[in-house]
């Protein structure tokens, strides 16, 4: 009865080790790698979102829209609504606006001034506690702005009416004037509170919790701002100096632990300039 002799059966076996070795070094080598890139893809969409979320609020803002620039934290002043004085009420002394939307299309706890337009097309901009420092409820708003010759039929809703503007602005402004509203929103990168060995980026209300909105940034992530010329700076202060920030960029360096047999970190820096008609 045939059979395997021992040199056989130990060359068998070391022939099949050997297999085996090959497909598990194989499939570990594929797992990593495909580990490896989801890690990349989360890393690079991370950075991406980051920049775009935050540059696509921006490219918004008026001129001297910026209040406070480091390298990690900016608040800007935030249009909420537009709106235009259509009336001019004498006693008591108010104006009435027609913005779009009306009140009821205000989240009147984020409001934190109102801004006027000049002539020259420059903003003037007034800081206020709360909605009820301007705030005229009453009348009949759509009769004064109609009575002016304004359309108010199926927009009633539309218009409202203001009260105390002149003792911001120093004066009552005039028909056709174009008038904003305004939040203050802060954008702050700090420690994370979902994973405490990196960065996150923070946006909420100034002066209000902030919300984290991305995780997983170093060190090197930031805002730059540049006032004129090519050069950028990590931070602009004075009034002054603030109106004249023309573009802003935003830096994510995004990164993410070595993954299983891994022995870097994965990175991936994505930034974004944004051309801002902030200075004057």
């Amino acid at each position: 009865m045939g059979g395997f002799t021992l040199v056989e059966a130990i060359v068998a076996l070391t022939l099949s080790s050997v297999l085996v070795i090959l497909v598990g070094t194989t499939f570990l080598v594929q797992n990593r790698y495909y580990a490896t890139q989801l890690a990349r893809t989360a890393t690079q969409d991370n950075a991406r979102t980051v920049t775009e979320m935050v540059a696509g609020e921006l490219r918004g803002l008026t001129d001297s829209a910026v209040v406070i620039a480091t390298n990690q934290r900016l608040v800007v002043r935030s249009p909420m609504v537009m709106a235009v004085v259509c009336a001019q009420i004498a006693s008591p002394a108010r104006i009435t606006v027609q913005m779009d939307g009306g009140e009821a299309g205000l989240t009147t706890s984020e409001i934190s001034g109102f801004g006027v337009r000049a002539s020259t097309g420059r903003w003037s901009y007034y800081d206020i506690s709360g909605w009820n420092q301007i705030d005229a409820s009453g009348g009949n708003p759509p009769a004064d702005c109609a009575a002016n010759g304004a359309d108010t039929v199926g927009i009633s809703g539309d218009f409202h009416r203001l009260e105390r503007i002149d003792t911001y602005h120093g004066s009552w402004p005039a028909n056709g004037t174009v008038m904003m509203i305004y939040r203050q929103v802060e954008y702050k990168i700090q420690t994370s509170t979902m994973d405490p060995s990196t960065l996150g980026l923070f946006r909420g209300m100034y002066g209000s919790t902030l919300v984290e909105l991305a995780t997983g940034l170093d060190a090197t992530s930031g805002f730059l701002y540049r006032t004129g010329g090519a050069s950028y700076a990590t931070s602009v202060s004075g009034a002054a100096s603030l109106g004249t920030i023309d573009a802003i960029r935003i830096v994510a360096e995004a990164r993410t632990r070595p993954q299983t047999g891994g022995t870097e970190d994965i990175t991936y820096g994505w930034g974004v300039n944004v051309h801002l008609r902030n200075a004057r």
